[in-house]
């Protein structure tokens, strides 16, 4: 049993941070400090000091494995002591109710720890209703309002912790989702490739043969042939990345001399498209003008399919490093009320291998822009940073850990401003009390130190000022030609075991200086 406890204790310790580690060290002085030195003003016997002092690093540091435990054996000691320390009441309490995952146990130990609580009066004097009554409150206030908060952070940050597991989960699909896109994506460029030029590379490979075998009056045909070969080849290359695999509606893919007629093929279905050329048209690599006119296509098909009606322009922009096609639409009818999302996806991944970086989102006049940069740079095929390159994280990926670090400090801000009201509220309350029973009240050791016959000065300077007595209290005997004065007794006395239904007043009468006669009256106002 102690192995296993010392090997939890280290596995908490070391999973635990420098500066948790810091708060927890600090937490337990100020608490051991606070219960020892409270156990000996209370003084009930000379070993409750000592029983407090030692107990409660230990209590304190048990909390964090065994918060149950802890918080029945302090219940314990502090009916052994005279009472449990408040502070430690509200830190075990909020451990217990934070700590412990069972609602009925947290219920249960709160009941003991009421219980302990109460009885442990008895150090003091006789329990009575109305005491056990003011225990209680206090006890709420102490016990049962710290662990109802530290149950509210509880069941928050499991749902916080539920949620993020959820949104990995989610993001991880999502991923999922744009990798098998890509695989797809890769999947139909290569069987297109290898369907195309498959045949004319054998062709090509047989004439060279020829052309090596042939004698002078055949080797021009020979190699007329592979030429012409070479060239259709050429040809299909550039045309091969628009061949769609079997089950596949979208239309095949043309060079970018073809963006005319597909404009045109929109404007018989009613839409507005403009063609728009800017810059001296040059040679382009096969997959950045694949890449081009896919991005045309798709965000055209886009636009005609969720902006119905608006004006759409296509765009084709030489610039002289980079190629950029996109297409601008306005605002119109949504045909479509949602789509899968996989022609972005595989889009993305076609201009990625470009070598370029594909831009969507919406325009400031409520209409929606996609668009592509390609590179001249290189001979068509993707560079290896541009094949292993991993997609982007999307806004809510890339965000979502910063949204969950605010959310914590957020939480750790309102858990201190709940602690320092908690704070507050209780030093308000014991200032109130103390001021009460300070300034205008008198308790019942000052009642049984005054005796009659005593002077009039010396009882005066035992009493608060003449301004704190009370008038109009009903009951009591009358003293001829003497001058009364009635304070209120202390909240203790009132709530006593010897206290009647009334409230108690405590009475002096004094005549030529002397004081002839004191009374304990019950007033029966309310």
């Amino acid at each position: 049993m102690t192995a296993s406890w010392a090997g939890r204790w280290r596995e908490q310790a070391r999973r635990t941070g420098t500066w948790r580690l810091v708060y927890e060290i600090s937490l337990v002085v100020l608490v051991t400090v606070a219960a020892t030195v409270g156990a000996a003003i209370a003084g009930w016997y000379p070993w409750a000091p000592w029983l407090v002092g030692l107990s409660t690093p230990i209590l304190m540091v048990l909390r964090l494995t065994y918060p149950l435990a802890a918080y029945l054996a302090a219940a314990l000691v502090g009916l052994g002591t005279g009472g449990q320390s408040s502070l430690l009441l509200v830190v075990l309490s909020a451990s217990v109710s934070y700590r412990v995952a069972r609602w009925w146990q947290v219920t249960a130990a709160l009941a003991v720890a009421w219980a302990c609580y109460v009885v442990a009066i008895v150090w003091e004097g006789p329990l009575s209703v109305e005491l056990a009554v003011v225990l209680s409150a206090m006890f709420v206030m102490l016990a049962v309002l710290p662990a109802g908060v530290a149950r509210m952070v509880r069941r928050r940050r499991t749902l916080l912790a539920a949620m993020h597991q959820r949104n990995v989960q989610l993001h991880s699909q999502q991923g999922e989702v744009a990798r098998q896109a890509q695989t797809r994506e890769r999947a139909r460029i290569a069987r297109d490739l290898h369907d195309s030029l498959g045949h004319k590379l054998t062709l090509i490979s047989l004439y060279a043969g020829m052309v090596r075998s042939a004698d002078e009056e055949h080797r021009a045909e020979a190699v007329d042939l592979v030429r012409q070969t070479s060239s259709a080849a050429m040809t299909d290359l550039r045309q091969v990345l628009g061949i769609l695999g079997e089950g596949d509606s979208q239309s095949s893919v043309r060079p970018l001399s073809g963006l005319d007629e597909l404009a045109e093929q929109a404007r018989a279905s009613g839409a507005q498209v403009q063609v728009v050329r800017e810059g001296p048209p040059r040679p382009l690599a096969t997959l950045t003008e694949h890449a081009a006119y896919r991005v045309i296509q798709e965000g055209l098909t886009n636009a005609l399919r969720h902006a119905h009606g608006g004006a759409i322009v296509l765009l084709l922009r030489f610039e002289p490093d980079a190629l950029v096609a996109g297409v601008t639409n306005t605002a119109g009818q949504r045909l479509i009320r949602s789509t899968s999302g996989q022609g972005l996806l595989g889009l993305t991944e076609r201009v990625r291998i470009a070598n370029g970086v594909l831009y969507h989102g919406p325009t400031p006049d409520g209409g929606f822009r996609l668009a592509a940069t390609l590179p001249y740079a290189g001979d068509g095929h993707p560079t290896p940073a541009a094949e292993h390159r991993p997609p982007p994280a999307t806004g809510a990926q890339a965000d979502f850990a910063a949204l969950m670090d605010r959310d914590r400090r957020r939480s750790r801000l309102v858990l201190a401003a709940t602690a320092l009201s908690i704070a507050g509220f209780l030093a308000l309350c014991l200032a109130g009390v103390w001021l009460l029973m300070a300034f205008v009240v008198v308790d019942r050791e000052t009642y049984d130190a005054i005796h009659i016959g005593q002077p009039e000065d010396e009882v005066r300077a035992l009493l608060p000022d003449a301004d704190a007595a009370i008038t109009d209290v009903t009951g009591g005997r009358t003293v001829p030609d003497a001058t009364c004065v009635d304070y209120p007794a202390s909240i203790l006395d009132q709530v006593g075991p010897d206290s009647g239904a009334g409230r108690n007043i405590y009475r002096f009468c004094f005549r030529d200086g002397i004081l002839i006669d004191k009374q304990e009256i019950q007033d029966q106002r309310p």
